[in-house]
């Protein structure tokens, strides 16, 4: 019997919850499943007094946002503050990369189209005509590796900075090793305001990294909190200071199928939830946070755990559906549902933008000024569920009923270590 939806379901209790993601997480492994190292009742124990240890010493010296699932949030980039916003657009212009990173949660041999969101954009004039319909004021160039198809890199830039102006935040993600001052040049004059280094993937090498500082504006290193560099790493955040450096992102490991063999020889312990991930990564990113805050590195770090990516950069996707398509009576709501009142009761959908309609469900047609055509897709989630007059009353008022609040409101905090 195939599991249910982690989209569909209802708020369940926390220990049946537990389960569905636990029986989520063996499905997605099958066979594989049972040679993962996941944390022991004493190890979640310890873990989580270590986390709580570490988020009580940085709630007084840092700020913690977006619903307590991101910090440090003072000082971060500006791509970062579109990304939170949801106001950005991430575009994968190619599906290769000439680094070997063991943590890469994809594989690397995708020769399709530049793509974002399940959308392919063949052209940089649709791309950039999509980003102004839509009203991004941020957008990634990511891959793969972007600066292995540097001039299809650039055209994709161009066309965004001369559709949009200079209104829209531009950054490109790379590993550095194919960046020479003559592409330094010529993206800062496509339009680029920021770039960020996967540093790891050069062992934490800063010679490329150094031939952007003066020719891009903001320059950004964004690498996954790997535990065994974690004293490596505190030693060259202080040459990344000295270097022009501005902003420092941490990820949060995660299990995939493709890096599930590195993953598992380097002896990490795991953790369930809507994605394993690794136990030991977040411990690693809170301290490093701590230790720059102590030492008074002057840069700042930022923690992107997968529940921040989780939560906030699916509702950002969701709410830019949800406002093309919002009728009258309608709200859209924080995680970016559609909410529908009714004299008796309130149901939820969610609005789903497509290259192509699935008519399954009702869609509406949406035109770019390039003549191509995209469709608003309206998914029903929840049949309509009835509410007394007191639980209307306290939904105007931002307390929805337990059954609800799923849809209303973002969950607060880091995932739950089980």
């Amino acid at each position: 019997m195939p599991l249910p939806s982690l989209r569909n379901i209802q708020l369940l209790p926390y220990s049946k919850l537990q389960q569905l993601l636990i029986d989520s997480n063996s499905s997605e492994y099958g066979s594989r499943y049972d040679l993962l190292s996941f944390a022991t009742p004493e190890q979640l124990t310890a873990a989580t007094a270590a986390r709580e240890e570490l988020l009580q010493w940085l709630t007084h010296r840092a700020t913690i946002g977006y619903a307590g699932t991101k910090m440090d949030c003072n000082g971060l980039s500006p791509g970062c503050l579109h990304c939170g916003d949801g106001s950005w657009s991430c575009l994968f212009i190619n599906g290769r990369c000439n680094g070997r990173c063991f943590y890469c949660p994809t594989v690397q041999n995708d020769d399709g189209p530049p793509v974002t969101n399940g959308l392919a954009f063949t052209t940089p004039e649709e791309y950039a005509a999509y980003v102004a319909l839509l009203g991004f004021r941020g957008v990634s160039i990511s891959g793969g590796e972007p600066l292995l198809t540097p001039d299809l890199t650039l055209a994709y830039l161009k066309a965004v900075r001369g559709r949009c102006g200079d209104d829209v935040h531009l950054w490109l993600y790379t590993n550095g090793t194919m960046l020479t001052p003559d592409l330094c040049n010529r993206l800062r004059d496509a339009g680029l305001n920021e770039i960020r280094f996967d540093l790891g993937a050069v062992r934490y090498n800063l010679k490329k990294l150094r031939l952007a500082v003066g020719y891009i504006p903001t320059i950004t290193v964004e690498i996954p909190a790997v535990p065994e560099d974690e004293e490596l790493l505190k030693l060259k955040m202080f040459e990344m200071a000295e270097s022009g450096v501005n902003h420092l992102n941490l990820h949060q490991m995660r299990l995939t199928p493709h890096n599930f063999g590195p993953l598992m020889e380097r002896g990490y312990t795991f953790l369930h939830g809507e994605k394993v991930t690794v136990l030991e990564s977040e411990l690693s990113a809170l301290r490093i946070i701590r230790y720059s805050l102590e030492k008074e590195i002057p840069l700042p770090v930022n923690y992107c755990s997968f529940t921040y990516k989780r939560r906030f950069q699916h509702a950002a996707a969701r709410r830019r559906a949800a406002m093309t398509i919002c009728n009258s009576g309608e709200v859209v709501t924080e995680p970016g549902y559609l909410r529908t009142l009714s004299a008796t009761g309130v149901s939820y959908c969610e609005a789903v933008l497509l290259q192509n309609p699935g008519y399954h469900h009702p869609f509406e047609k949406i035109v770019l000024e390039t003549g191509r055509a995209l469709y608003l897709e309206r998914r029903p989630l929840t049949p309509e569920l009835e509410l007394t007059i007191i639980e209307r009353r306290n939904l105007g008022m931002g307390h929805p009923t337990e059954q609800i609040t799923r849809f209303e409101q973002v969950k607060y905090g880091l995932a739950e270590y089980f």
